[in-house]
């Protein structure tokens, strides 16, 4: 029998497949296949607080878990779903598992006893206040 693999369909141009690489999400598919239990996160800084965002699609918010320790974050999950589908003369079955975990070294300004996190649509979010305000320290470093 014949095996068929799924994939994306994309324009072919002149070159062979070979050369038809994704440069555009390469480093980000290659950190995929190296950890693919790792989640991807956003993190932004304003004057009174840091602001953390990551990806979780498909989870349930009461199989996260979220730890702070000694200026680390800790963000964890398991998954356990079952999709049944039944129709006449047809069952479909399939079952996901899987968990996660990552740990994010924060700044020493972090007001560890006023964190706040929510979950909606899928993206963990996270207010870590600053315990005292500051700007974002950096410069543009023009290039000669």
């Amino acid at each position: 029998m014949h095996e068929r693999h799924l994939i994306p369909w994309r324009r072919r141009g002149l070159l062979p497949a070979f050369f038809d690489l994704d440069i555009e999400n390469f480093f980000d598919n290659f950190y995929d296949f190296l950890n693919p239990s790792a989640i991807r996160i956003d993190m932004k800084e304003t004057e009174k607080e840091y602001i953390l965002e990551a990806d979780l699609p498909g989870f349930d918010k009461n199989n996260i878990e979220i730890h702070h320790e000694e200026n680390m974050l800790t963000i964890s999950g398991k998954q356990d779903e079952i999709v049944e589908e039944k129709r006449e003369n047809y069952i479909h079955k399939e079952r996901r598992r899987g968990s996660f975990s990552r740990t994010i070294p924060l700044p020493d300004n972090v007001d560890a006893d006023n964190i706040k996190a929510s979950y909606t649509n899928g993206v963990l979010r996270l207010i870590l206040p600053k315990i005292n305000p500051s700007k974002p320290k950096g410069r543009k470093i023009d290039i000669e």
